[in-house]
């Protein structure tokens, strides 16, 4: 029997050998499948151009282990580097190259869908360069009628001189080049083309495409710029959604720039969707055509009077079919705010070409970082283009920054409920901790004058409803020492505490004429202060007590929000810190019902202070964060039983209202609009205490708050009392 149990074993782990021999060899085979029949995509280059001869050209497509350039009588026809045209980084960091640089090359007869993508060049600073060198990200030129692409590739000019520089070159009947990218920060160039899509001399029914691609520049000499470049006698071409952004003024007095340009006497779109950014001031240019957008972001500096852009040549502002181009206006935040009735000149042309509506007048917006608005008046005066704040509402505060009040205001939540650990969980650990201590040492009047130490700690989540709400997500905690001591009136109870409390919140904003914000943070508060209380001699079934607490610290809040942008992008963020004071007041009934039952009447009030604060956001702005004051009165009540020597379980409600909570807040003089924590909450609890041991000094209690109405949500609490 055992000789047929290790048999059967035996052959039981030959099996599972042959199966994961078989599984090796399945996935090997795959492996080299996919080195032999992919190997044009997997052996990309990445080529460091480094020489100080010259070289006629560079290719990123190199065969492995060789030259990383071609030169003398070379050319580039029909090479096998072909297969090796996508996804390749070439870096010219010195040197020169006669004739052009090349990501990705691709020259031939196959139908390739993927023919020059993905690729890199970047031309360093201390590059020559030639007059004559031209410089593709992708180049894929087509022999016979089929599809060529050149999609996805960047160049990055830091430097150097070149003649004509392409994100990406396709040639065919189907011509597609999208989505490319050019940088230029320095170096001399003729001409930019984000996108060029070329039918070449092939015969056939065109279908050509130059969409998607961007220029930015800041820095460098330029003669000419393309978004989107298209030449076909006929057929179906584009030359849309290009961006071209500015963000230099120097070096562009010779430029002409189009959104889109369709050459050989095609017809078709080079208008839609292409945008002009111009991201500086004092820009002088030769000509812009075929942008459908046109978006000026002027900096700090700008005042009434400026001029931000000069046009020797033509300044067109129309599309086909009578369209005219959308002007948008965009400040930066820390600009001094425009006036009613300022004017900025946009546009200052040799010939400004504008459909007929816009000589009379026509509305325009802009936007100051994230607070402002302004109404323009955008207007012709020659050939200049002008935009006029509106006398009428010309200026308004943006509706939206309401939501960075509500960050703000998150921290006064975190401190109110510090306010309420320190009155509700803290003062009744103290004056617990201060009786368990001098009934330890005997109970004589005045024995209790040695501390006793004890702590609380309060955590959940709770919403506050602020016109929109805050969520916020909290942790707050206090600890100190309790003295207690007979006295003629009663039994006083005294002590210093430490408070901590920290926190994440989520806000959330909607409004009538403009999109929904949110946004998130985190608050924290550090500080200290003292408790007291009075139990009064019993009065009956019971005594009357009288109760404070006096608190202060420091208060850090951060808020960010990418909902809430300027018009360059930037989402509003701010890092504040502020100082918070605190005090309460209040007074109860203790009922003693029987001996082991009791019921606690009670009323408090509570004021605290958050101290305003000065920001600056990312986006520039500068906000004014006013004092936020919170006066809350409650009144509620708590029932006890002692079930046992250790077990101790309550019930309570209370009724809360906030008379204030308002976080008022300004920019540039103009009042932002203003939530508020006032209302009434509804307040449930229910706990449990419990004393591990009798003859230990030691016991806690767990509780939970809920609440309903201003305030919604629920908190879990612990307290903890020891006798040193």
């Amino acid at each position: 029997m055992k000789a047929s149990l290790l048999h059967v074993q035996f052959l039981h782990m030959q099996n599972i050998y042959c199966i994961s021999r078989f599984v090796i060899i399945v996935f090997v085979a795959i492996f080299l499948f996919n080195i032999g029949f992919l190997h044009h995509k997997a052996c990309a280059a990445s080529i460091s151009y480094n020489n100080n001869w010259d070289s006629r050209y560079l290719l990123g497509n190199s065969p492995a282990g060789g030259s990383t350039s071609l030169g003398g009588a070379n050319t580039l026809v029909d090479k096998s580097d072909s297969n090796y045209s996508s996804g390749n980084t070439v870096i010219a960091v010195n040197g020169n190259v006669d004739n052009a640089i090349y990501g990705g090359y691709f020259y031939g007869t196959m139908n390739r869908d993927d023919a020059s993508n993905s690729n890199n060049v970047t031309i360093n600073t201390s590059f020559s360069g030639r007059s004559g060198l031209n410089i593709y990200g992708g180049y894929a030129v087509a022999t016979d009628l089929g599809s060529m692409t050149a999609n996805e590739n960047t160049v990055t000019l830091n430097g150097g001189t070149a003649d004509r520089v392409y994100g990406g070159f396709a040639e065919s009947t189907v011509a597609t080049a999208n989505n490319n990218t050019v940088t230029m920060s320095g170096g001399s160039v003729t001409a930019i083309y984000g996108g060029y899509a070329d039918v070449g001399s092939l015969a056939g029914i065109y279908t050509t495409t130059a969409s998607g691609n961007a220029v930015n520049i800041s820095g460098g000499t330029v003669g000419a710029v393309y978004g989107g470049f298209v030449d076909a006698p006929s057929g179906v071409k584009q030359a849309t959604n290009n961006i071209v952004t500015i963000s230099s003024s120097h070096g562009l007095s010779s430029a002409s720039l189009y959104g889109g340009y369709l050459s050989g006497g095609a017809t078709g779109d080079a208008f839609t969707g292409n945008t002009l950014n111009i991201k500086t001031s004092a820009l002088t240019l030769a000509n812009i055509y075929n942008f459908q957008n046109v978006n000026f972001y002027l900096p700090s500096t700008v005042a009434a009077g400026d001029t931000i852009l000069t046009v020797t040549g033509t300044a067109d502002l129309t599309g086909s079919a009578g369209r005219s181009s959308s002007v948008n206006v965009g400040i930066n935040g820390s600009a001094s705010p425009l006036s009613s009735g300022d004017t900025i000149t946009l546009i200052n042309a040799g010939t400004l070409v504008t459909n007929s509506g816009l000589n009379t007048k026509a509305s325009g917006k802009g936007m100051q970082g994230v607070s402002l608005l302004y109404n323009f008046d955008i207007t012709t005066n020659g050939n200049k283009l002008l935009a006029t704040v509106a006398t009428n509402n010309g200026v308004t505060v943006n509706e939206q920054t309401k939501a960075l009040s509500e960050g703000f205001v998150s921290g006064m939540g975190m401190v109110t409920q510090g306010a309420d650990v320190a009155a509700g969980q803290g003062m009744n650990s103290a004056v617990s901790a201060a009786k368990a201590g001098a009934s330890a040492r005997g109970g004589a009047t005045g024995s209790g004058m040695a501390p006793a130490g004890f702590g609380a700690v309060s955590g959940g989540s709770v919403r506050y409803n602020t016109g929109s709400h805050v969520d916020m997500h909290s942790l707050s905690l206090m600890t100190g020492l309790a003295w207690g001591a007979d006295m003629a009136p009663g039994r006083l109870t005294f002590g210093p505490f430490f408070e901590y409390g920290n926190g994440s919140y989520n806000t959330y904003n909607s409004f009538s004429n403009a999109a929904s914000v949110e946004g998130d943070g985190n608050s924290s508060y550090l500080g200290g202060g003292i408790l007291g209380r009075m139990d009064f001699i019993n009065t009956g079934p019971g005594h009357v007590y009288a109760e404070t607490s006096v608190r202060a610290g420091g208060l850090r809040n951060k808020y960010e929000s990418s909902d809430l942008r300027d018009s360059a992008g930037r989402s509003a963020e701010y890092d504040s810190s502020s100082t918070y004071y605190g005090l309460h007041f209040g007074t109860g009934y203790m009922w003693n019902i029987t001996e082991n039952a009791s019921l606690d009447m009670y009323g408090k009030y509570f004021w605290t202070r958050q101290k305003g604060d000065s920001v600056t956001l990312s986006t520039g702005d500068h906000i004014d964060f006013k004092d936020v004051d919170s006066n809350r009165l409650r009144f509620g009540s708590r029932f006890s039983y002692t079930a046992n020597d250790y077990i101790s379980p309550y019930v309570g409600a209370a009724y809360e209202h906030e008379f204030d909570g308002k976080a008022c807040a300004s920019t540039n003089g103009y009042d932002m609009k203003a939530p508020s924590m006032r209302g009434d909450t509804g307040i449930g609890e229910i706990g449990l205490v419990y004393t591990p041991s009798a003859s230990l000094p030691l016991s806690f209690d767990f509780g939970v708050q809920g609440y309903i109405g201003k305030r919604e949500g629920m908190t879990g609490s612990l307290q903890a009392k020891y006798e040193f």
